[in-house]
C-alpha cells in the first residue's frame, strides 16, 4: 500500500513538473527579443506609425535596458515628432551606456541646436570631433554653432580644417563662402568659395543664388510658373539611394540638400515622380520617388 502511494505521488508531481514546464515553454514561444522589438518598430516607423513604433521601443527598453540601440531609436523617434526634451533624455543615455561613440554626441547636439542652444551643442560637437578627428562633417557642424554665437573667426578656423580634410567637399566650400559673405571686406573671398563649390557641385551652390534672388521681388514682366500640384501624404520613407533634394519636383531646380541611403525622411507629399520631404532642420524639398521605398 506504501508503495503504491509512493507510485501515486511521483506520477502527480512528474504530471504538475510537466505542466508548469509546458507553460514556461509556451510563455516563452510568445515572448519577443529585443531585437525583433527594435524590427517591429523601424518597420512602423516606415508607415508614419509613431505611436506602435514608441509602444515597441519601450518594450523593447523594459528587455534590454543598457542596450544603446533601443535609446537611439528612441532618440530619433522624439526628435520626429518634436520632443525635444525627451529626445535629450535618450541620445544622453546613449552617450552614457557608449561614450565613446561620435554619432550619439552629434544626434545631441543637433536636438540642443535646434532648440537654440548653441554653446551646449558646441560641447557636443567637439565631443564627437575628438572620438572622429577625420569627420569633415563634424567641423561644419561646429562652425554652424559657432557661427550662430557671433564667433566667425572660430567658424571660419573650423571650415578650413574640414577643407584641409576633405578639400573637395562642396558643402564647406559653400558654407566658407556664406561665411566670407557676411564679413564686411571680405566678399571677394566669398566669391572665390562660391566658385569653388560651384565648381564641384553646381547644383548645391545654386541653391544659395536663389534663395538670395527670392528674397528679392519679381519684375512685373516676369511670368511666374504655376506652383507644383502636391498630394499631401504624411509618411516615413526608408531612403534606398544617395539623393539631391531639389527646391522644386524637377532635377533642373536648385538642390537644397542632400540625403544619405539608408536614412528615413518625412515624406509630406508627392508631385508627379517626386516626393516632398521635410528635413529636420526645417529644409522643405523634393527627391525622386525612385530614392526611397
Amino acid at each position: 500500500m506504501l508503495t503504491k502511494d509512493k507510485s501515486s505521488t511521483f506520477k502527480l508531481g512528474a504530471a504538475i513538473g510537466a505542466a508548469v514546464f509546458f507553460a514556461f515553454f509556451v510563455a516563452g514561444c510568445g515572448h519577443k527579443s529585443a531585437d525583433s522589438l527594435l524590427d517591429a518598430g523601424n518597420t512602423a516607423m516606415q508607415t508614419n506609425r509613431a505611436g506602435e513604433a514608441e509602444q515597441d521601443y519601450l518594450k523593447a527598453e523594459k528587455i534590454a535596458p543598457n542596450d544603446p540601440r533601443v535609446h537611439v531609436a528612441l532618440g530619433n523617434l522624439y526628435v520626429f515628432q518634436h520632443k525635444p526634451d525627451s529626445a535629450q533624455m535618450e541620445f544622453m543615455r546613449v552617450i552614457e551606456l557608449n561614450p565613446t561613440d561620435p554619432a550619439s554626441h552629434l544626434s545631441l547636439g543637433n536636438v540642443y541646436f535646434a532648440q537654440g542652444e548653441y554653446r551646449l551643442a558646441e560641447e557636443q560637437y567637439r565631443a564627437a570631433i575628438v572620438l572622429d578627428p577625420q569627420r569633415s562633417s563634424y567641423y561644419l557642424q561646429l562652425a554652424q554653432a559657432l557661427s550662430k554665437e557671433g564667433r566667425a573667426s572660430e567658424a571660419e578656423d573650423q571650415i578650413r580644417t574640414a577643407l584641409g580634410l576633405d578639400p573637395r567637399n562642396a558643402q564647406a566650400h559653400l558654407a566658407l563662402a556664406d561665411l566670407l559673405d557676411s564679413i564686411p571686406g571680405r566678399q571677394s573671398e566669398g566669391e572665390a568659395e562660391m566658385a569653388a563649390a560651384r565648381a564641384l557641385d553646381p547644383k548645391l551652390a545654386a541653391a544659395a543664388a536663389s534663395s538670395t534672388a527670392a528674397a528679392a521681388p519679381a519684375p512685373a514682366s516676369t511670368v511666374v510658373a504655376a506652383a507644383p500640384t502636391i498630394k499631401p501624404l504624411n509618411k516615413l520613407y526608408l531612403l534606398t539611394k544617395n539623393s539631391a533634394v531639389y527646391q522644386s519636383p524637377d532635377q533642373g531646380s536648385a538642390v537644397v540638400a542632400k540625403v544619405k541611403r539608408r536614412k528615413y525622411v518625412h515624406v509630406t507629399g508627392i508631385s508627379g515622380s517626386y516626393l516632398q520631404i521635410k528635413l529636420r532642420n526645417g529644409t522643405v524639398g523634393f527627391i525622386p520617388i525612385t530614392a526611397a521605398e
